[in-house]
């Protein structure tokens, strides 16, 4: 059946199409919304932070098999926080199982030989996660110049405080003044 020369469609398919549009706006949308921490903040949520050495990074479906976290094995080259084992297991959201690859945006990510200082969440029998998603990996890498171990802040944007280019608190900083300052957050959350 034509109407002013356009083909009309039948009611049935016209029903079903509604029907399907109304489903998909139904269906649950996952995101994931960080707060921003101060660093003191990061220090006090934190069971435990490390500096350690990823030994091992591995991808596992989740319990209800929808997505995949990656497991993240770490060598603990030094305890700044809490106590800890020689080696940590760690889950981290995302990551590849097979063929199936599960990114999540923000989502940090981890590969074998990478240093870090992880600030890390522990709650009741599961693995320790990172506090505060990315917020709570530092990356540390060698200065060429110098051979200073340096720690360097995430890129984390708050609403109160922008990121501005050449920022000192974006500065990479040595481990040695890094524990200072998780030391001193320490004593500032008593």
């Amino acid at each position: 059946m034509r109407r002013n020369g356009v083909a009309a469609l039948p009611a049935v398919s016209t029903l079903w199409l509604i029907i399907g549009l109304v489903a998909l706006a139904v269906v649950p949308a996952r995101a994931i919304t960080v707060v921003p921490l101060s660093f003191e903040e990061l220090v006090r949520q934190s069971s435990s932070v490390v500096y350690a050495r990823v030994i091992e990074v591995r991808g596992q479906w989740t319990d209800d098999r929808r997505s995949i976290d990656s497991l993240v094995t770490v060598e603990v080259l030094k305890g700044l926080k809490g106590t800890s084992a020689s080696e940590l297991t760690v889950t981290i959201p995302g990551g590849q199982v097979g063929r199936y690859l599960n990114l999540l945006p923000g989502a940090p990510s981890l590969s074998r030989g990478d240093l870090a200082v992880l600030f890390l969440t522990a709650r009741g029998p599961r693995l320790p996660v990172t506090t505060g998603f990315t917020q709570g990996i530092y990356r540390v890498i060698r200065d060429g110049a110098s051979g200073d171990t340096l720690v360097t802040p995430p890129a984390v944007e708050s609403a109160a405080r922008p990121i501005v280019r050449g920022d000192r608190r974006r500065k990479p900083v040595s481990l040695t003044a890094f524990e200072s300052a998780v030391r001193l957050a320490q004593g500032s959350t008593r």
